[in-house]
């Protein structure tokens, strides 16, 4: 608590306490699916993975890791044995919707990590979703439109727009398209 804010805005709301109980970290990246909760946190605080097989041990970037539809860069034989956040200062936040919030997956989950200079201009933005693509991904469009803004309530604004058109979600049982880009 206290050390990752995005993450302890999300976990209270990640599963019921069966999945509690059950879930593991691993389970959560390999599943690869694209609305898992903590994999927008991992690309927005630049996580690393750690995998281990036959062939030894290799680090991905987080960014990396997500290839395709349920699909990783975790090659067949290999577990995924660590996962490595470094920790940043700025300002966090983490955002899940579901149908039932404390009890299923997310609609849409989306991580924010913003760094900002001594004017208050930005000068790192990380803003990160599940649940709009076929993968977990990164809304680097937007990001760059960031870099170097003051951070204000109309720059914020202006990046909620721009945001709008930065993924073309899917339709599912769980949500529409324009309620996930909503």
């Amino acid at each position: 608590a206290g050390v990752f804010p995005a993450l302890d805005d999300l976990l209270p709301w990640f599963a019921a306490r069966q999945g509690k109980n059950r879930a593991t970290f691993g389970g959560n990246l390999g599943s690869a699916s694209p609305i898992g909760d903590l994999l927008p946190w991992l690309l927005a605080l630049d996580a690393v993975i750690e995998l281990a097989g036959p062939g030894g041990r290799r680090v991905l970037p987080a960014d990396g890791y997500f290839l395709a539809y349920r699909k990783t860069a975790r090659l067949e034989d290999e577990l995924v044995v660590a996962v490595r956040v470094p920790r940043h200062g700025g300002i966090e936040a983490g955002y899940k919707v579901a149908k039932r919030q404390a009890d299923d997956i997310s609609i849409v989950a989306a991580v924010y990590r913003i760094e900002l200079d001594g004017a208050r201009r930005v000068r790192l933005a990380r803003l990160a979703y599940g649940g709009v693509a076929a993968t977990p991904v990164r809304a680097t469009a937007v990001e760059g439109f960031l870099l170097g803004r003051e951070w204000h309530a109309d720059t914020v604004e202006a990046a909620a727009q721009a945001l709008e058109s930065a993924f073309t979600p899917f339709d599912d049982h769980r949500a529409s398209a324009a309620y996930r880009r909503a």
